[in-house]
């Protein structure tokens, strides 16, 4: 009698995990096996990144940690932060350009890699993304440069530590293209 019991709860495992990835693919593509076009939508408007997620909710929790760490161990001063939104609101327009012509770009390369041509995808993230990003960068850099230009010395000393310890060295060009992403960024 236990022998019959097991059995059929092992049938019926088997059969519910059956129907469950049946309903699973039923989800993902449509009955002659093309993805349905809510599906390719999907992927492509962001189903891989939910905005609001508790993991993407840690992240803003963490790095909103690490500002304020880094304006504390930093001493940075009112004058500076109002500084650095003034050049937030600069840079907005420029990264919400970028932003869109990016997207462009990396759609372009998704559907050409997804129809088989990976080294065309990778051509165009090379010939096409590669350079958006770099005169972006070049335009960031002029308006982010006079932040780091206004670090008192005390403040580029501890930057400089904090470099040396990890076998780095400060390069105000580097921190302003960086700075100029991370101003950039939505919140």
């Amino acid at each position: 009698m236990k022998k019959h019991i097991v059995l059929a709860l092992a049938a019926l495992f088997f059969a519910g995990s059956t129907a469950f990835a049946a309903l699973q693919e039923g989800r993902r593509e449509a009955p002659g096996g093309q993805r349905s076009e809510q599906g390719e939508r999907r992927d492509r408007d962001g189903a891989r990144r939910h905005k609001h997620g508790r993991r993407h909710q840690r992240a803003r929790q963490r790095r909103e940690g690490v500002r304020q760490r880094v304006r504390e161990q930093l001493g940075i001063t009112d004058e500076q932060r109002a500084a650095g939104r003034d050049v937030a609101r600069e840079l907005a327009p420029i990264a919400e350009e970028t932003r869109t012509k990016a997207r462009e770009i990396v759609e372009r390369a998704r559907d050409l890699r997804d129809a088989g041509d990976r080294e065309g995808a990778k051509a165009i993230l090379r010939d096409e993304l590669r350079p958006l990003l770099q005169s972006t960068r070049e335009r960031m850099v002029p308006l982010t440069r006079p932040l780091i230009d206004s670090l008192t010395p005390e403040q580029r000393g501890k930057i400089d530590r904090f470099l040396e310890r990890r076998g780095r060295s400060f390069d105000a060009d580097r921190a302003a293209g960086r700075l100029g992403w991370r101003l950039s960024r939505r919140r």
